[in-house]
């Protein structure tokens, strides 16, 4: 593996871990002050929710982060101002999710862009907005609310394998072409001229959705193996089938569908004239 594909496969894990362990760690560092174990994990959340939306936002190619970071910002100093001001609980979550979807919503906008990415994004937020009201009374629910953002990410992955490009084309591309121009183009001549790569890369976007549905299954199980007042263990318990099945797929994916996949894209690539 070059350089360039190894920084593309390290952040992508990185990413992995922060969504696994900043809501704990926040949720650990808060618990001592008196925050309530709903309001700790909702700023765990929106932390999150923040570099997710910054991550799919930046894969369209548009960088807001000014608004983005100041929409996380703000809905925190939100959340928790309304909180110690005496506002319920749930009132504070809302408050403080809905301008961190306004931010990310008018970055969105300004950006022009309404695809796939873009409406993945806004149908997260309004769905963030609506599960705060729903999760404010049980800590085991924030826990598990993940679950759903994954459930409407697969159903996404699941519509880019029958309509326009397969969703692990598009995200696969950093990997596939390592920053080099030529390789680039012959990705995309891969597309659109060979019926076996759309068919290998449709049977890996059909494979990963399938793993978004049984983490999102599993997740929601295991959170609710353990008690209200054990949110520790079961943000951390709940999150061990994203790194099991994320690892699987990954090697699946590599092993099997990797090596056809880059043939393709060598018969693409033009022909070095001799010196």
């Amino acid at each position: 593996m070059n350089t360039a594909k190894a920084k593309v496969l390290a952040i992508a894990l990185l990413d992995m871990a922060l969504d696994i362990v900043v809501p704990t760690v926040v949720y650990l560092i808060l618990q001592p002050l008196g925050v309530p174990s709903v309001l700790a994990l909702s700023a765990g959340a929106v932390l999150i929710g923040g570099k997710a939306a910054f991550g799919k936002l930046t894969d369209t190619g548009e960088r807001d982060v000014k608004l983005v970071l100041a929409s996380t910002v703000v809905s925190l100093a939100v959340m928790f101002g309304l909180y110690a001001a005496g506002v319920s609980v749930t009132i504070a979550m809302v408050a403080g999710v809905a301008v961190q979807a306004v931010g990310v919503a008018t970055s969105i906008l300004r950006s022009g862009k309404l695809d796939g990415f873009a409406l993945l994004v806004l149908t997260e937020l309004a769905l963030g907005i609506a599960l705060t009201f729903v999760s404010s009374g049980d800590p085991r629910f924030l826990v598990a609310r993940p679950a759903f953002y994954t459930a409407v990410a697969a159903v996404y992955v699941f519509i880019t394998v029958f309509r326009g490009k397969a969703f692990m084309y598009v995200v696969g591309r950093p990997m596939a072409v390592a920053g080099d121009p030529k390789r680039d183009a012959a990705y995309n001549r891969a597309w659109d001229n060979s019926a076996e790569f759309r068919r290998l890369e449709r049977i890996g976007t059909a494979a990963f959705g399938l793993v978004l549905l049984a983490e999102s299954v599993l997740r929601v199980v295991l959170a609710f193996q353990f008690g209200a007042d054990d949110v520790a263990a079961s943000s951390l318990v709940s999150n061990l089938p994203v790194i099991i099945l994320f690892v699987l797929f990954i090697v699946g994916f590599k092993v099997i569908l990797v090596p056809r996949l880059s043939k393709v894209v060598d018969a693409e690539m033009p022909v070095e004239k001799a010196a």
